[in-house]
């Protein structure tokens, strides 16, 4: 086995999508088209013949760089055709160049790092919800308050709202999430994200809506991997008090029960559970040594 170093001009795309695709633990995020999309700075490490790459996420920070985790991105770690071991997962780790002194790294599902490697290691987790049960199993397992507050929103007459346009959906994130760090590049990426998902038919918008048309509850979700994942799920203040986000995912369940994938939540909310979602586990990994000049 054998890890080399490449800047992201230097990759071979075709062996670099191939690798992420056929991954065992493969997921959007992934794609070297993803990746571009959220940042401008990127590097990797490759396994001999993209057998296994590593995403370098990088920022520039005083007199060096540093390996963020872009809050876009759940997990960027070790995309691989072969099983990821933890020697394999350890020889990855060590390969990342000296000059990265400061460390944020998300490791992918199922993916366990060693307990003596020079990391702060964070159990996080997401939801997952498999859809290939008929809708009537489903929604049996729902909690009651998530029934009751899913029949309340029906009967609010709250419509379906259906290709809505990346700007609407950016927009409607920009004013109703918290203000936080990056809110403003994520506004952007999102757009860019939203279009290039909808360019290779790999994506799609829907929405819920009130009778007045004013719009309470938006996501975007993206097929890969045998998932439907949401990657922006916002629902307004007016929203939330109408169940308006439940009765959007209540109405995206329906319309792909039987089907074999899984409903990939891509977040950690507590409500998940009421509609029977499981929690997935995942590793968040940090290293910080201070500041190094780089050349």
């Amino acid at each position: 086995m054998r890890i080399h170093y490449l800047k992201a001009e230097e990759i071979d795309q075709k062996k670099w999508n191939s690798c992420v695709h056929f991954a065992n633990n493969g997921n959007v995020f992934g794609y070297k088209w993803y990746l571009n999309n959220i940042s401008k700075n990127w590097d990797a490490l490759i396994e001999d013949d993209y057998e296994s790459v590593l995403p370098l996420i990088w920022q520039p920070r005083l007199f060096t760089k540093e390996i963020f985790a872009p809050s876009l991105a759940r997990s960027t770690g070790i995309y691989s055709v072969n099983i990821l071991s933890k020697r394999r997962v350890n020889a990855f780790l060590h390969a990342i160049p000296p000059e990265y002194q400061n460390i944020e790294l998300a490791l992918n599902d199922d993916i366990i790092p060693s307990e003596d490697l020079d990391f702060k290691s964070e159990k996080r987790k997401n939801y997952y919800l498999f859809l290939n049960k008929d809708y009537e199993s489903l929604y049996l397992n729902y909690s009651e308050a998530t029934k009751e507050i899913v029949n309340q929103a029906e009967a609010s007459s709250l419509v379906s709202a259906t290709s809505l346009k990346p700007e609407v959906l950016a927009d409607f994130y920009k004013k109703h999430t918290p203000e936080q760090k990056g809110k403003h590049e994520n506004f952007h990426a999102l757009q860019r994200i939203m279009y290039n998902a909808l360019h290779r038919g790999l994506g799609f918008s829907t929405g819920i809506k009130n009778k007045d048309g004013v719009l309470l509850a938006a996501d975007f979700f993206i097929f890969g991997h045998g998932k439907i994942m949401s990657l922006m799920g916002v629902t307004s203040e007016e929203g939330k008090r109408q169940g308006a986000h439940l009765l959007l995912i209540d109405r995206l369940i329906q319309t792909n029960a039987r089907h074999p994938v899984i409903l990939d939540f891509n977040q950690d909310e507590k409500w998940m559970e009421g509609l029977g979602a499981k929690s997935q586990p995942y590793f968040h990994l940090k290293r910080k040594k201070g500041w190094r000049k780089f050349i």
